[in-house]
């Protein structure tokens, strides 16, 4: 059976790009099929789909906080990444700005558009879960209906509309995605790479105390391990206890070495390993 991909559609949003895009850079014959949002995505993997498509990071607006809840808490594996380029339109059923009502406009979308967004105070902001929701609004638009687009859908709007080709903050835009599976990746079995790699990890610390972040960090920089990024999170048990989100940057052969930390860190802490792919 042919192998689905789950991916926040309808189909046209950056998700379903990031998505084609990954098929064909690994030449893959997959299946897309679109839900409505992240958390449908993330749940599909459980029951009806083989692999997920979530948005992980944008360059103006950070890591995707709904998918870092998901990854702390699903058993899924991540398996690969695909990077795209973000531009954004701004398409209003008005004669100008300052007759714009109510703008549509995507959760993450409003990070990446601050600029525009702040020169329409008077206008309702209705956040949609995709972009493309907040595109199909506007073929039913009313008079002042306003929406943050994706830019290659600028041309399927009527040409009565206002229009303004680019309204993103900067033009150094990009979303990345991951693809995961459902399968939880195991602690000492670090996929050898002969390239460079990425890997993710939630390390959750079993008390707290001073230094304790530094000691997890050491574990990684004494092996010559990149760390990317780290971010903490609370762990929704009690106020002040955090997990922390990791990604690590490794080059050709360091499997091994990413293997023994992560090994040395599980003896003190709770480790989920997220997996890794290659770069």
């Amino acid at each position: 059976m042919t192998p689905r991909l789950a991916v926040l559609g309808p189909a046209g949003t950056f998700s379903d790009i990031a998505a084609q895009q990954y098929l064909r850079q690994q030449q893959l014959d997959w299946q897309l099929t679109y839900y409505n949002s992240i958390d449908q995505v993330a749940a599909s993997v459980q029951a009806e789909t083989e692999y997920a498509l979530l948005p992980l990071e944008n360059t103006l607006d950070g890591y995707v906080q709904n998918t870092l809840a998901i990854l702390s808490y699903a058993e899924l594996q991540v398996v690969g990444e695909a990077l795209v380029p973000v531009r954004f339109s701004l398409a209003a059923n008005a004669a100008d700005l300052a007759s714009i009502k109510r703008i549509y406009v995507q959760f993450k979308t409003k990070g990446q558009c601050g600029r525009i967004l702040a020169q329409l105070p008077q206008a309702e902001r209705l956040t949609t879960e995709s972009n493309m929701l907040s595109f199909n609004k506007l073929q039913t638009a009313a008079r002042g209906d306003a929406a943050i687009i994706p830019q290659f859908h600028l041309a399927e709007l009527p040409d009565t509309f206002l229009k303004l080709a680019d309204v993103t903050d900067t033009t150094e835009n990009y979303t990345r995605f991951i693809v995961v599976k459902k399968q939880a990746a195991a602690l000492q079995q670090v996929q050898p790479w002969q390239q460079d790699f990425r890997a993710l990890c939630y390390i959750t610390p079993q008390t707290d105390r001073a230094g304790l972040l530094s000691e997890i960090l050491q574990e990684f920089a004494q092996r010559h391990l990149n760390l990317i990024s780290i971010m903490s999170r609370p762990t929704r048990r009690e106020l002040g206890h955090y997990r922390f989100f990791i990604e690590i940057g490794g080059q050709a052969g360091q499997s091994p070495v990413l293997a023994d930390a992560l090994a040395q860190l599980a003896q003190r802490h709770h480790v989920k390993y997220l997996g890794s792919f290659s770069r």
